[in-house]
């Protein structure tokens, strides 16, 4: 009786885990990609200038990402929306910093070119980045926390601080795939 109630305790935490990925069938090759829902890392509100009816506000700057993994490997892709300029690209070779807390630094290459779309509130742009994860920086940030994020652009960087709950979520993302494989 402990056996099967075991089993059936194992049995729903897989489903349980199974429910948190998605998953998209590539059209081109046939191959699953998995993928975590996109989580908040970094948010700073955008600035308030004017009175009255000539009042405006800018966009605020905010930081999100997502763990994919395909056939071949690890992914992390980075959501960016930022008002400090209205125009930016991420060229291919260019990193995304991870600065852990222990002062290590994890250098992720960008895995191709990204141009910024420009907001719809007139002001700031966004894009959607993707960096390649390799074992060796999967087991750094697995064992560590993210003390800030540094991605190198088109503008020069844009740093990221976080704050310590938002150090461990590309871990927790990372968890998630632990899960499904065991």
């Amino acid at each position: 009786m402990k056996c099967i109630l075991l089993f059936l305790l194992l049995l729903q935490t897989t489903a349980f885990a199974q429910r948190k990925l998605k998953y998209d069938i590539s059209k081109e090759s046939g191959d699953t990609v998995f993928y975590t829902s996109e989580e908040r890392l970094y948010i700073s509100a955008g600035d308030t200038y004017g009175t009255g009816r000539d009042k405006r506000s800018t966009v605020g700057d905010y930081l999100k990402s997502t763990v994919l993994k395909y056939p071949t490997g690890f992914a992390l892709e980075f959501s960016i929306q930022t008002g400090r300029t209205n125009s930016f690209s991420i060229y291919s070779g260019q990193s995304a910093k991870l600065m852990m807390s222990d002062g290590s630094v994890i250098s992720l290459p960008s895995r191709a070119d990204y141009n910024s779309k420009k907001s719809s509130l007139g002001f700031g742009c966004w894009l959607f980045a993707f960096y390649t994860l390799s074992p060796a920086a999967i087991e750094k940030i697995k064992n560590g926390t993210i003390a800030s994020i540094r991605i190198e652009t088109s503008m020069g960087s844009f740093d990221y601080p976080l704050k310590e709950k938002a150090g461990t979520i590309i871990v927790e993302q990372l968890k998630k795939f632990e899960l499904i494989s065991n």
